[in-house]
C-alpha cells in the first residue's frame, strides 16, 4: 500500500470515504467552552487483506487549542498528542476537512496501520481528548 500523500485538494471538503484523505489534513474539533481543538489525518487503516479501508483511518489529535477553527499556519510544527483508528464520521460529525499541514510532528504515529494494531475511537473521541488537553493547560 502507498502511504497517504500530499496533493492539491480543494478545501474545505466533506469526505464520503477515505479515498481523498491524506496525511496532514485537519478538521476543527468544537469544544464545550466555545474554543476549538484540531484533529488530523495521520494515516491509512489497512484491512485484514492489506487493502485500504474506505471508512476507517488513523486519526490524531493535535496539541493546539484556539478561539477560532484552525488554519494550517496555526498547526505548522505542532505535535500529535494521541492517535487511533477512527471512522470517517469523526470528521463529518464536526464539519469538514479544512486544510492540510505539511509540517506536523507525528512522533510514532504510523502512515498506515493494519487492522487490530491500534485502538479505535468513537466519533466524538477526538473532541473529548482535545477538551481534556484544555483542562490540563
Amino acid at each position: 500500500m502507498t502511504p497517504l500523500r500530499m496533493s492539491s485538494t480543494a478545501f474545505p471538503f466533506v469526505p464520503k470515504s477515505t479515498r481523498w484523505l491524506e496525511r496532514g489534513q485537519f478538521w476543527a474539533l468544537p469544544l464545550a467552552d466555545g474554543r476549538f481543538g484540531a484533529g488530523c489525518v495521520v494515516g491509512s487503516h489497512l484491512t485484514m487483506r492489506g487493502e485500504r479501508s474506505t471508512r476507517l483511518f488513523v486519526a490524531g489529535v493535535i496539541d493546539w487549542i484556539g478561539e477560532q477553527p484552525p488554519v494550517a499556519s496555526d498547526l505548522t510544527g505542532r505535535s500529535i498528542v494521541t492517535f487511533a483508528f477512527a471512522h470517517i464520521k469523526a470528521i463529518t460529525t464536526c464539519g469538514a476537512v479544512l486544510g492540510q499541514v505539511e509540517q506536523l510532528n507525528y512522533g510514532g504515529a504510523p502512515a498506515e496501520a493494519e487492522a487490530l494494531s491500534l485502538p479505535t475511537w468513537g466519533y466524538a473521541m477526538p473532541g473529548i481528548l482535545a477538551a481534556r488537553s484544555v483542562t490540563m493547560e
